[in-house]
């Protein structure tokens, strides 16, 4: 909410000094751009790691509060070690989609400092998906 009153004030003091709204528009553009790169980069780095990940039999641990963000995150057991989950656990139905009397597949990182989980799986495979797609839809488009 802060930020939409931040750029509110920006827009009005730009208007008020006489910045064209052409610019304004071209600004609030790049920033969309800017930030689209920056995910699609992002999903697409963790894919290229997911690739290089081993496949391991791990049981879900429990969920907690990641000492490295403020996110609460999975945690999977692999041959009595603790891993935590690359992004943050869904926070929707958790005694559904993390249940402890089950076994999961998941990838282990080349490092040994996190894994992936399906969750993960899908969400930096059909990112980068999409990424891809929208990337060369905007450049067939502003070519044309």
């Amino acid at each position: 909410m802060e930020a939409i009153a931040v750029i509110a004030v920006i827009v009005v003091l730009c208007l008020v000094i006489g910045v064209k709204p052409i610019y304004l528009l071209f600004a609030g553009a790049s920033l969309i751009i800017a930030g689209f790169a920056f995910s699609m980069l992002f999903l697409c780095f963790f894919f290229v790691r997911l690739l290089f990940a081993k496949k391991h039999k791990a049981v879900f641990s429990r969920i907690d509060k990641s000492p490295t963000s403020k996110f609460k995150n999975a945690y999977y057991i692999i041959d009595g070690t603790e891993y935590p989950n690359i992004f943050p656990a869904e926070s929707f139905l958790l005694s559904r989609l993390y249940r402890k009397d089950k076994s999961y597949t998941v990838f282990l990182s080349r490092n040994k400092k996190f894994v992936f989980d399906r969750f993960a799986c899908i969400t930096c495979t059909v990112g980068t998906v999409i990424g891809i797609a929208c990337a060369v839809g905007a450049v067939f488009i502003f070519i044309s």
